[in-house]
């Protein structure tokens, strides 16, 4: 390919600033009289203790219990979190989750029939349920208190059988996996070991895993001792073990095709660190001069067909789709491969699959020089759920919360799974929303389609954009091709999100060894999303579209375009003002074509599903910064659409609460303006920040990312006119190697 000379534009963040925001909103009317709330209240905690004194006190350790305190669908934001009522009523939130409702009344006239809304469980103990009920008479009219009583939709004990994630139909033996909520108190476990083994249940406690106010407990039970362990009320949820995704990736091609020429042994960036997670290589693979193997102190014997997975995934890394026509290129880096499967995984219900994380968290956290890209074909073989993260899911989103690894993973191949049961969704850890989650599509030319077994979307809500994208993973017509010495063949063709993925850590990977270290891995992710094509491919099937796999065609722009690049951290209290930079005050000629991608990478709180991200973003357009209203501050011009809700979600019969837009890590949208409007256009950035899903008084700046591209057909030169009006502020990212034309 010929190198074009004009490059994205870096250094955007220069032109940035910030202001205050203004606070707003206003008094509400409530859904239910002060009356009518209280009684609603106090028929419903009546209700709930009387639930509660069914169980056990084995159940209860030291008296505590875990209610359910649901929130009317209009008070569903930070501030609206009840406080003053949960410390009132001796309540402490310990986790949460989305839930569908309908309440009785609304309190506005326009309103849906039911929306999505915030349920809070909360630990108290059954005395002190008893005593809310009897102060509860005595509550002032003026209390705050009370009066968030008008925001309550409902109050109860969980519903036992909504903690059973899967039908259970035999009387089997088997490895369940028990999530309790922590409550930040070591009693709870020791409570809960000896509450199963009264029942006849062995918790597993060699496997137990703590993880962001959860703790995941493996179990031996059957499915009637399952149901009963369901009553200790410490219990949030309990599903069968899942198991290892399969790591015996089909031969679709093996009609021994000689391994092809590789190149000599370098790679075209030396210092990037990039680690892939998998089932190891065969010893004698002609790969390994390119790899630095690596197998943990505590783990056995190499499976197999564990050694053929890895093979072929980091062969899909290292040297992308391979054909017996075309020359194999140099690798963009070297790559350390950790094998983290042994012969005991996928054995006794495989909740060894704890052992294959253990094994990639404790690389990562032990890595004298962090890793900046890292792949994972593996993870549980499970749907994700609306309700409940794994720990897997938890685990690698916290690793990845400071921007700087940029973390890939197989989306799943599922995809031709029952639909009506949601068994087709993309699986875990591909819905973490600081990863990466690729599906894979059928071709690498204009016509291309989602492969059938790759695992859809939606994600849950935050980070419904998911896959984020695909990118060519093989099928029965067009293979992936990968060298595989398992059979002796040398290159064998393939298929698989397995493969998509490394192939697009690949990508990621190479944009960096051919531009350095312009951009974060962060930035890189933002690119790659932004140049995405989604050729109107529904958003559930394919995120933002498919990934290009050409290096340049993701850092040059035509002539008649801009791409501007600004990343860092965002401030606190304040709107990051992002100017659109254009070659002149006056606007430009005909219709103008503008993009953006913005991402942010926050932190998480897997206890609070419904409240999974620290960080929300609020994004205001502003086309003319001149045009500012008799009164109004001259930062606050009149605003236009941009990024909307409507265009973000276009997700089929998909509920969404009404603010879940604004917790989404990840945002792109383009809108056609006419460029006469465009006078000091700019993007005006607000990070709303959350703790457990209510305000957040300790929130630190936050890693993000925006890329803008403004193409005008009719302005011929803008690029060259806006580097020159800009030669001191913005710098053309231009590559530091070379790339050979064949790679």
């Amino acid at each position: 390919m010929k190198s074009k000379k004009n490059y994205l534009l870096g250094k955007g963040e220069r032109l940035t600033g910030s202001f205050k925001k203004k606070s707003g909103g206003g008094i509400k009317n409530p859904p239910y009289d002060i009356q009518t709330a209280k009684e609603r209240v106090t028929n419903r905690v009546k209700k709930t203790i009387a639930e509660f004194d069914k169980l056990p006190n084995e159940a209860c350790p030291n008296d505590k219990v875990v209610a359910a305190l649901t929130m009317h669908p209009r008070y569903i934001s930070k501030s609206d979190f009840p406080s003053n009522l949960i410390n009132e009523a001796g309540l402490r939130a310990i986790g949460g989750k989305a839930t569908f409702v309908e309440p009785e009344s609304w309190g506005i006239k326009e309103h849906p029939s039911g929306a999505i809304s915030d349920t809070w469980f909360v630990s108290t103990t059954r005395n002190k349920l008893k005593n809310w009920l009897e102060d509860l008479p005595l509550w002032s009219v003026n209390k705050p208190a009370f009066l968030q009583l008008q925001s309550v939709e409902d109050f109860s004990a969980p519903n036992l059988t909504a903690k059973l994630k899967q039908n259970l139909t035999t009387t089997n033996q088997g490895i369940f996996e028990a999530i309790l909520h922590s409550d930040s108190s070591p009693e709870i476990i020791d409570a809960f070991y000896k509450y199963a083994d009264m029942i006849g249940v062995e918790a597993i406690k060699q496997k137990v895993r703590f993880a962001g106010g959860v703790i995941f407990v493996p179990v031996r039970a059957n499915d009637t001792l399952v149901k009963k362990l369901a009553n200790f009320s410490f219990v949030r949820a309990i599903r069968r073990m899942p198991s290892l995704r399969t790591f015996r990736p089909p031969v679709l091609r093996s009609d021994h095709i000689p391994i092809p020429i590789l190149p000599e042994i370098t790679a075209l960036d030396i210092n990037t660190r990039v680690a892939i997670f998998d089932g190891g290589l065969p010893e004698a693979s002609p790969i390994m001069p390119w790899v630095n193997y690596i197998e943990p102190s505590n783990i056995g014997l190499a499976h197999p067909e564990a050694l053929e997975h890895g093979e072929a995934v980091t062969s899909a890394y290292l040297f992308g789709h391979l054909t017996p026509s075309i020359e194999v290129g140099i690798p963009y880096t070297f790559v350390d491969h950790i094998r983290v499967i042994d012969q005991a995984t996928g054995q006794n219900s495989d909740f060894e699959m704890y052992d294959v994380l253990d094994r990639i968290l404790t690389h990562l956290d032990t890595a004298d020089i962090p890793y900046k890209y890292v792949n994972l074909s593996l993870g549980p073989d499970i749907p994700i759920e609306d309700d409940e993260i794994t720990v897997w899911t938890s685990e690698l989103d916290q690793r990845a919360a400071s921007g700087k690894m940029l973390i890939t993973v197989a989306a799943g191949n599922s995809g031709e799974s029952d639909e009506a049961t949601g068994l087709n969704r993309i699986q875990p850890p591909s819905d973490g929303v600081n990863i990466l989650a690729v599906g894979a599509c059928n071709s690498q030319d204009e016509l291309w389609e989602r492969c059938s077994y790759s695992s859809i979307g939606p994600g849950r809500t935050p980070g419904i954009a998911k896959p984020d994208g695909v990118t060519f993973g093989g099928s029965f017509e067009r293979p992936f091709g990968v060298i595989n010495t398992s059979l002796g063949s040398g290159l064998n063709g393939t298929m698989g999100t397995s493969f998509s993925a490394p192939y697009t850590l690949r990508t990621s990977a190479g944009i960096h060894a051919l531009i350095g270290s312009e951009l974060s891995p962060l930035a890189i992710r933002a690119l790659l999303v932004h140049n995405a094509i989604p050729k109107f491919h529904p958003p559930e099937e394919v995120g933002w579209g498919r990934f290009k796999s050409d290096l340049f065609e993701q850092i040059v722009c035509s002539d008649d375009e801009v791409t501007v690049v600004y990343q860092g951290t965002l401030p606190l209290k304040e709107y990051l003002r992002a100017p659109i930079p254009l070659p002149s005050d006056g606007g430009l000629n005909g219709m103008v074509n503008i993009k953006a991608t913005l991402v942010i990478s926050p932190e998480v709180d897997p206890a609070f599903a419904h409240a999974y991200t620290r960080a929300g973003l609020d994004v205001v357009f502003r086309p003319n910064t001149n045009n500012v209203k008799a009164g109004k501050a001259k930062e606050y011009a009149k605003p236009d659409m941009f990024f909307s809700e409507k265009n973000l979600y276009k997700f089929a019969e998909y509920q969404l609460r009404s603010d879940g837009h604004k917790w989404e890590p990840c945002w792109k949208a383009e809108r056609d303006k006419r460029g006469s409007g465009l006078i000091k256009p700019c993007f005006d950035i607000y990070y709303h920040y959350r703790d457990e899903g209510r305000p957040d008084h300790y929130a630190r700046p936050l890693p993000y990312a925006f890329i803008v591209t403004i193409k005008a057909k009719k302005e011929k030169n803008l690029y060259n006119q806006t580097v020159e009006a800009y030669s001191e502020i913005l710098l053309p990212i231009e590559p530091v190697i070379e790339i050979p034309v064949n790679v």
